[in-house]
């Protein structure tokens, strides 16, 4: 094994070749990063010889059900003894994978976290954080390489799901010359890049259009264009029979706009939460705004929640936006 890799890895590797029942968890509402890493790993554990299973307190989205393993993912755990170590991924802290499973985690006896999110504070007894990294597959291919796990094509699919995502179908600034590598890497493993990319972006459900459509209706342009936003309500869901599963990416319409450099979509969840989806270009940290809010993520994406009524806290967030703009152009 390599010295070149960084101390996390090392001992985050170490600490699986002794153990031998792994709980592999990740976030709640997942996206197509959460749902590649959590079925990576289980299989990268498996091919060790190791006992892992996958914990989602949330299904998959269409888009990634067809992933080897997606039918498999356990929504609760009744038994903690059944595992010696827990490792979550792409996870920002222990609550995101939903409080019954927070709970039943904690009694598991080690606890490992792996991500890639700029907001997420060390937690765990041991930890892996690479904000550089595009996602927390592409860590999870240097953990794969580092122990010499056999990469196969349904490996290689999931974990090229997790960068085809999460670098919007390597169009975001956070595709580099590394992740292309990895990409092209995964595909000669077996991972195809048309059909993959097809299941992502073109399996859309009639239902899905029909929800774009009205939140499209409700876009509103500020500061000359460079700021856009969008509500979606829980009338909304209703009227097309859709779930929030059926609004990933919706945000991405906003920010493919030429001019606009900020963007936010406001989703009304049952509970009366706000959660507030960010995405940028250039200069505009969205990760630094969402953070104000208890929130964070990414330089050019993030998100936050808030407690509210969505057109009081759509007119409260816009008009902050409208100053950090500004001053983040500026500066």
């Amino acid at each position: 094994m390599n010295d070149r890799h960084p101390m996390p890895l090392r001992e985050i590797a170490a600490a699986i070749e002794r153990r031998n029942r792994f709980l592999v968890a990740t976030h709640v509402r997942p996206d197509g990063d959460a749902i590649g890493s959590v079925l990576g790993l289980t299989s990268i554990l498996r091919k060790l010889g190791k006992t892992a299973d996958a914990y989602c307190q949330d299904p998959a989205p269409p888009a990634q059900a067809f992933l080897a393993g997606a039918h498999d993912i356990r929504r609760r755990l009744e038994d903690p003894s059944l595992y010696d170590a827990a490792i979550l991924v792409d996870c920002g802290g222990l609550r995101r994978v939903g409080d019954a499973l927070a709970d039943s985690i904690q009694r598991i006896p080690l606890l490992i976290n792996i991500d890639h999110h700029l907001n997420n504070a060390p937690f765990g007894d041991l930890y892996w954080v690479n904000s550089a990294a595009s996602s927390t597959c592409e860590m999870l291919y240097d953990l794969c390489r580092y122990l010499r796990a056999p990469l196969d094509a349904d490996l290689a699919a999931q974990l090229y799901t997790g960068l085809l995502m999460d670098t919007g179908g390597f169009r975001f600034a956070n595709t580099n010359q590394r992740v292309l590598e990895i990409a092209g890497e995964l595909v000669a493993a077996g991972a195809d890049p048309a059909y993959l990319a097809e299941q992502a972006y073109e399996s859309a459900t009639p239902e899905a259009i029909q929800l774009l459509a009205q939140v499209l209706g409700t876009i509103r342009f500020f500061a000359d264009n460079r700021l856009a936003s969008a509500e979606l309500t829980q009338q909304m869901f209703t009227t097309t029979g859709t779930s929030p599963v059926d609004s990933e990416g919706f945000i991405n319409h906003l920010r493919s706009v030429k001019s606009v450099r900020l963007a936010m979509l406001f989703r009304e969840d049952p509970d009366g939460v706000i959660h507030v989806s960010l995405r940028s270009k250039g200069p505009v940290d969205v990760a630094a705004f969402a953070k104000t809010h208890g929130g964070g993520g990414h330089r050019h994406a993030a998100a936050f929640r808030l407690n509210g009524k969505l057109a009081e806290v759509r007119a409260q967030i816009t008009q902050e936006a409208l100053s950090y703009l500004t001053g983040s152009e500026r500066s």
